[in-house]
């Protein structure tokens, strides 16, 4: 996918997302949460999670990549690097 092209999101959109694929609560998500007190947060979510980045905004997240990601904080970074997700919503 053209990175001119590719889809943004608010931060609280990104957080959905990221609820949807590790089947929790939104408003239970923030930049500060640990993967390992996400059930979830397993390998299947990681996949799950890398699927949806790929299939909503063209984005490779490596397993290698998803591996060091321990915080919901990293997942937010890796969005913001790669131009997705909107700053100030």
């Amino acid at each position: 996918m053209d990175t001119s092209t590719r889809p943004t999101i608010t931060q609280t959109e990104a957080l959905a997302l990221l609820a949807e694929c590790f089947n929790v609560p939104a408003d239970s998500l923030h930049a500060d949460v640990e993967r390992e007190s996400i059930e979830d947060w397993d390998s299947m979510g990681a996949l799950m999670l890398i699927a949806e980045l790929d299939e909503r905004f063209g984005l490779e997240l490596t397993a290698e990549v998803s591996r060091e990601m321990t915080r919901i904080g990293h997942v937010l970074d890796f969005l913001r690097a790669h131009g997705v997700l909107r700053e100030g919503e």
